[in-house]
């Protein structure tokens, strides 16, 4: 007799996740933009999420068949939300918030990443320095910018280039317009001296005002006004090209092209988040019809954020308007709230950002550059306050 299968058994029907939170989310959730937060059994968090439709956004969860989803869902034991008044905002939320508990399931916003800062110095003798841990410590700082493995190299090139020095912090510094008539001859402590690419005002060969003009010139390249250093390597690639010296046009060559990358780098990132200066105004809240024509356009509230540098300042509801017209006559109260706003911005002394206020920049620069079209609804502060 022929052997028959036996038949497959139909699959047991799959458990439903937390039902409970699917009603709740049914019976409550409306699809504006908000914040969710999936807590376990002891009361921790274990998700933090943002959406532009809330509820729609936590109903798909409730679908999922694999994956984070249902790990959660297989956790938790309450559901939470909050609305806010637009999707920036939702945005900035859910990075604070998981910035400041670090839930379990989150990866996103949780781990620091790798950023990276030129420093020069403000000692005696000033130094070039790539470092990853900015501090309080007078030097100026050139950045932030992801980091990457070349940058150690590129920055210490630039300094070659230029004759300032990069050698440790205790290094005695002499130079040679400080008489000391009673000191031994000195001699440079490195190699550099020799290979030409430090004046070595460790050994007293160089005079201060000489050694800063290099250091004057690093600042004034690392800040976008001027291309000199290029120029100077550039120099050296058709000098040693014209002495049939090949391998050092191409070892010059490529120091120029990492020292230009450096500093379009540097330049396009500072000039962006200097163009992020603006109010800006985003529509919220349901329409309000006008009261003296049904096909008239409607007047829409706003939210307002102030932006400075690519730092949110300020943040404030305005009262509803017209599409097309200007905001609405600001009170006293407000208008001081954003001049003030605007003088601390101006006046205050550039420190190194601390790690959220780091990440956070990077956020909303992020946020413009991914939506060009939002940044329409800027307005200059100046044409703001009228």
């Amino acid at each position: 007799m022929p052997d028959f299968a036996e038949p497959t058994a139909p699959a047991p029907p799959r458990p439903d996740p937390a039902p409970e939170l699917r009603e709740q989310v049914r019976a409550g959730a409306e699809n504006r933009p908000g914040i969710y937060r999936f807590i376990g059994p002891r009361g921790e968090l274990l998700y933090i999420g943002k959406s532009v439709r809330v509820r729609s956004r936590l109903l798909s969860y409730f679908r999922a068949r694999k994956g984070k989803p249902l790990e959660i869902l297989r956790v938790a034991r309450q559901l939470e939300w909050e609305y806010v008044p637009t999707e920036f905002e939702a945005l900035l939320r859910e990075f604070r918030l998981i910035r400041a508990f670090r839930p379990r399931f989150n990866v996103h916003h949780r781990r620091d990443r790798r950023f990276a800062w030129i420093k020069l110095t403000r000692e005696i003798a000033p130094r070039l320095l790539a470092t990853r841990r900015p501090i309080a410590d007078g030097a100026r700082y050139f950045g932030p910018f992801p980091a990457t493995r070349a940058l150690p190299r590129t920055v210490r090139d630039l300094a070659h280039l230029l004759g300032v020095r990069d050698c440790p912090a205790r290094t005695p510094m002499h130079y040679s317009d400080q008489l000391d008539l009673l000191a031994p001859p000195r001699t440079p402590r490195c190699a550099r001296a020799e290979l030409g690419s430090c004046p070595a005002p460790c050994a007293a060969l160089v005079s201060r005002k000489a050694y800063l003009q290099g250091v004057e010139e690093a600042e004034a390249f690392l800040r976008g006004e001027t291309d000199e250093p290029v120029q100077r390597a550039r120099r050296r690639i058709e000098r040693a090209s014209s002495d049939r010296a090949f391998e050092v046009a191409a070892l010059w060559r490529d120091r120029m092209e990492g020292i230009e990358r450096l500093r379009e780098t540097l330049v396009d990132h500072r000039r962006y988040l200097d163009s992020l200066r603006f109010l800006y105004r985003v529509p919220t809240g349901p329409d309000l019809p006008r009261q003296d024509s049904d096909d008239a356009p409607v007047a829409r509230a706003h939210r307002v954020y102030l932006i400075i540098g690519g730092r949110v300042r300020l943040t404030f509801d305005e009262a509803p308007s017209l599409p097309g017209n200007p905001p609405p006559s600001l009170d006293e109260l407000r208008r001081s709230q954003i001049a003030g706003a605007l003088d601390r911005a101006e006046n205050e002394v550039p420190l190194p950002l601390d790690e959220e206020a780091r990440e956070e920049l990077f956020l909303v620069a992020r946020w413009f550059r991914r939506r060009p079209e939002e940044l329409a609804r800027g307005c200059p502060p100046a044409a703001y306050l009228g």
